[in-house]
C-alpha cells in the first residue's frame, strides 16, 4: 500500500515538474485558437488577397525588428507559425538595452509576435565557459551571444524534436564595448568549443537554449551558409563553402559527405529550399563569386545519391540574372503546386518578380512584370503548407516600424519562348480549396488553367501597405 502511494506521489511530482517546465516556454500555449482572420483566409475566392494589418505586439517586448540578409523564417507546423532570427545592423543595441541577437515567433493563428528570447542585456549579462566549452549561465544553460551576423539560410526547424536550430555566424567584432570587455574577462583562460559542437537549439517546449558537445568533429560555419532540417529523417543538411555535412539529430553526430558532380559555380549567400517529395535541396543565386552570365546558377543536391546536379533547365529566373541571394530574394518549395518559387524583390527593376521552377518539366517561368521599383526594405519569408500561403515580413533594417507587404504571385501571361508557357507548376489540391465559379483575372491575381497550372505573373498596379502590418497572398486553384 505504501509502495503504491509512493509511486503515485512520484508520478504526480514528475507530472507537475514537467508541466512547470513546459509552462516556462513562451510557446507553451501554441497552437492557439484561430483568430477571425483565419476564417477570412479560408473564405477567400480564387486568387484573392488579404491584408492582415499589424500583428499584435508581444506584451512585454513589443514588435520584432526587420533584419537584412535573413530571408528565411523557419516554419513550425505543429505550432502554426515561424521563427525570426539573425542580426540586422551590425552590433545593433535595441532601445531596451538588449543586443539584437533576439529570437521571435510569428503566431499565424493569433496574428501576433511572441518574443522567445529578448537578446543579451548589455548592462547585466554575465556568463561562464562550461565544461563543454560553451558560454553559459551560472545554472548551466548555454547562451548564444551575437552568434549570427545575419541569418542567411543558416536557420531551420527540427519538426521531430520541436526545436529551432541554427549554425553560428559569429558577430563578436561589433559587440557593444562594455559587454565585449566583460566577455573577454569571462573567457580568459578558457577554451571555447568550435570544433566538436552541435548546432544551437531553442526548444519550443522548454523555452531554453542548448548546444551539445559532439564526439565527432563538427564543420566550420560562417557567412552565407545553408542549413535545412530533413523532416522525418532526423537529419539536417548543412553546406559551408565546398563542404557538405549531415547532422544526425538523434545521435548528436556530424558526418562529412563527399558529393559527386560538378562544383558549385557560386560562393556564399545562396537561397535554397528542401524538396521532401524528391529528397533534394534546391539552391542557387549565390555571391562571391556570382555565377558567370549566360550559365546556370541553379543547382540541385540529390540526398539519395549525395551528388550535385546541374539540371540545365529551360528558361531562367530573375530576367536572366544569376544573383538571387538572401538580401534580395527568397526561395521556397511550394508543396501545393509542387514547384520551387523564387521571390526576387530586390536588385534591378528588370530582374524582380516571382518565378516558378517545375522539377518535372525542368523549366522556369519567366515573369512579364516585376516588383515595385522602390522596395528598399528587408524581407523575411515563410510558406505555410496548411493554408497554402506565403507570408512576407518587410521592415527597415533593425527597425520595428516597418511594413508588411502583400506579394502578388503571378498573373498575366509569361514571356517565355523557350518552352510551353502553360506547363510551369501544376498544383495539387489544397485542403482549403473549394469549388468555385470561374472568374476573369487582373494584374496581381493568380490565374490557373483548368488543369491547375500557373500561367503567368504581374504584380498589382497599386501596392497598399501600412506600417507594421502583415499581408498574405493566398493562392487557390480553379476546379
Amino acid at each position: 500500500m505504501r509502495t503504491s502511494t509512493l509511486l503515485q506521489e512520484i508520478a504526480v511530482g514528475l507530472f507537475a515538474a514537467a508541466s512547470a517546465a513546459h509552462a516556462l516556454s513562451p510557446l507553451a500555449e501554441l497552437p492557439g485558437k484561430p483568430g477571425a482572420h483565419i476564417e477570412k483566409i479560408k473564405a477567400l475566392g480564387d486568387g484573392e488577397w488579404l491584408q492582415l494589418g499589424a500583428p499584435e505586439p508581444d506584451p512585454k517586448w513589443g514588435r520584432a525588428r526587420g533584419r537584412s540578409w535573413s530571408c528565411r523564417m523557419p516554419f513550425a507546423p505543429e505550432l502554426r507559425g515561424a521563427f525570426l532570427f539573425g542580426e540586422g545592423v551590425h552590433g545593433f543595441v535595441k532601445p531596451d538595452g538588449h543586443v539584437m541577437d533576439d529570437l521571435w515567433f510569428y503566431d499565424v493563428q493569433g496574428h501576433r509576435w511572441i518574443c522567445c528570447y529578448p537578446g543579451a542585456e548589455v548592462a547585466t549579462l554575465e556568463l561562464k565557459v562550461s565544461a563543454d566549452g560553451f558560454e553559459a549561465t551560472a545554472e548551466g544553460e548555454p547562451i548564444p551571444v551575437a552568434p549570427m551576423t545575419h541569418a542567411y539560410e543558416g536557420v531551420t526547424y527540427d519538426e521531430d524534436a520541436r526545436r529551432f536550430m541554427f549554425m553560428p555566424c559569429p558577430n563578436g567584432d561589433y559587440l557593444e564595448k562594455s559587454l565585449k570587455v566583460r566577455q573577454t574577462r569571462w573567457r580568459e583562460g578558457q577554451k571555447l568549443n568550435n570544433s566538436a559542437a552541435s548546432p544551437w537549439f531553442f526548444g519550443s517546449e522548454t523555452g531554453k537554449w542548448n548546444r551539445r558537445k559532439t564526439a565527432s568533429p563538427s564543420p566550420r560555419s560562417g557567412y552565407g551558409d545553408s542549413f535545412h532540417y530533413l523532416a522525418g529523417k532526423k537529419r539536417a543538411w548543412f553546406r559551408h563553402g565546398d563542404q557538405v555535412w549531415l547532422y544526425d539529430t538523434a545521435a548528436n553526430a556530424w558526418t562529412q559527405l563527399k558529393p559527386t558532380g560538378p562544383p558549385l559555380p557560386f560562393g556564399i549567400d545562396a537561397t535554397s529550399c528542401y524538396d521532401p517529395k524528391r529528397n533534394r535541396i534546391h539552391i542557387g543565386g549565390g555571391s562571391y563569386p556570382v555565377t558567370p552570365a549566360g550559365t546556370n546558377a541553379f543547382r540541385i543536391y540529390d540526398l539519395g545519391t549525395d551528388a550535385w546536379l546541374d539540371p540545365q533547365p529551360k528558361g531562367a529566373p530573375c530576367g536572366g540574372s544569376n544573383s538571387y541571394a538572401t538580401n534580395s530574394a527568397a526561395m521556397e518549395y511550394d508543396s501545393a503546386s509542387d514547384a520551387v518559387i523564387i521571390f526576387r524583390y530586390g536588385g534591378k527593376v528588370e530582374e524582380r518578380g516571382i518565378f516558378a521552377y517545375h522539377p518535372n518539366e525542368n523549366a522556369w517561368l519567366k515573369a512579364a512584370a516585376h516588383f515595385p521599383e522602390k522596395w528598399g526594405q528587408c524581407t523575411n519569408a515563410f510558406y505555410d503548407p496548411a493554408l497554402n500561403a506565403h507570408f512576407f515580413h518587410v521592415a527597415g533594417d533593425s527597425d520595428d516600424n516597418g511594413t508588411f507587404w502583400s506579394i502578388g504571385t503571378v498573373a498575366l501571361c509569361a514571356e517565355n519562348s523557350s518552352h510551353d508557357q502553360s506547363i510551369i507548376a501544376r498544383r495539387s489540391a489544397s485542403p482549403h480549396v473549394k469549388p468555385s465559379h470561374r472568374r476573369s483575372y487582373r494584374p496581381g491575381w493568380l490565374r490557373f488553367r483548368a488543369r491547375r497550372e500557373i500561367v503567368g505573373f504581374a504584380p498589382p498596379p497599386q501596392w497598399q501597405h501600412q506600417p507594421g502590418s502583415l499581408a498574405l497572398r493566398v493562392v487557390r486553384a480553379l476546379p
